[in-house]
């Protein structure tokens, strides 16, 4: 997934209001200090976790017992269905944590300060199509990579060429040039770090074979990294991962979740997006290659 600073962000944070403030009526925490207070929960990963045995953990949770201890607060847990926060506090809650915050709910009940924000992500389909692959292999990222492992060659093949011309001329001296004995050593040097060890040519001389020996091992590691670099060079170096936001989306069959987030973002940015009713079904319609991305909240459980 794809994370951008899309400037809608959604706030978690603590929601500290008595029932009679949903109703307009002038209320806080201070009024309500003095009783024992019932904070209302609902599970929210991983800020709000249930255990099998009914008690409460997660990152709000610990958050608000050390405020409780703070404030020598004395308050039980009520699990509450989740819905808007006006909602959850008509279910007879006095403090709700909750990670929904709109502006709608902004205007019926007080929040406390944030303490974390999470921004949009878009997620893409893992699938790679064979044009996506021909053309990475003439992208300038995968070029760079296989001429700087030429110019790592080119020393070696130098190297091992001064050292070994004059004692081993039938494989890298004798009557050949030294264009042609460096190629010769730049050859060596490509099948040792590859393992093809074709037996050509090898050194001879102590020091030849000591950087020999020196260059094997290096080549094993630049052989990982190497590997490495090219899979990511042709799996995902198209150019397509680097997506500007809001301004390519506009190009793009973008999915979001109804009322969600995302789809208020899209709809301030005038971007069109295809509707669904759940980030199950938007993630296997991208899947399927009938859309291009799903913009979600990176808060929000995503199934796997």
């Amino acid at each position: 997934m794809l994370k951008g600073n899309l400037g809608n962000h959604l706030i978690l944070l603590f929601l500290f209001c008595s029932q009679t403030a949903v109703f307009g009526q002038q209320d806080s925490l201070t009024s309500v200090i003095n009783k024992e207070l019932v904070v209302g929960v609902y599970t929210e990963p991983p800020y709000v976790i249930k255990g099998k045995n009914g008690s409460w953990d997660g990152i709000s949770i610990r958050l608000w017992r050390g405020i409780a201890e703070d404030m020598d607060l004395d308050y039980r847990f009520m699990e509450v269905e989740k819905g808007s926060p006006a909602a959850e506090l008509q279910q007879g809650a006095d403090v709700i944590l909750t990670g929904n915050v709109t502006a709608e709910a902004e205007n019926q009940v007080d929040f406390s300060h944030i303490y974390h924000t999470a921004d949009l992500g878009l997620a893409k389909p893992q699938t790679t199509n064979l044009s996506d692959i021909v053309k990475a292999f003439f992208s300038e990222r995968f070029w760079y990579i296989a001429g700087s492992l030429s110019i790592l060659l080119l020393i070696v093949g130098t190297i091992i060429y001064f050292i070994e011309r004059n004692q081993n001329e039938d494989q890298f001296g004798g009557e050949r040039s030294v264009a042609k004995g460096i190629g010769s050593g730049f050859w060596w040097a490509g099948v040792t770090m590859t393992t093809i060890g074709y037996g050509d040519k090898a050194p001879q001389t102590f020091f030849g074979r000591a950087v020999a020996l020196i260059w094997m091992l290096v080549a094993m590691g630049v052989t990982a990294v190497l590997t490495a670099s090219l899979v990511s060079a042709v799996m995902g170096g198209s150019g397509k991962n680097k997506i500007s936001v809001p301004n390519d989306l506009r190009d793009m069959k973008i999915a979001a979740v109804e009322n969600s987030p995302a789809a208020e973002y899209l709809n301030a940015e005038r971007v069109s997006f295809h509707s669904f009713p759940d980030i199950q079904k938007a993630l296997e319609a991208t899947n399927k290659n009938d859309i291009d991305a799903v913009l979600h909240s990176v808060l929000d459980e995503i199934p796997n």
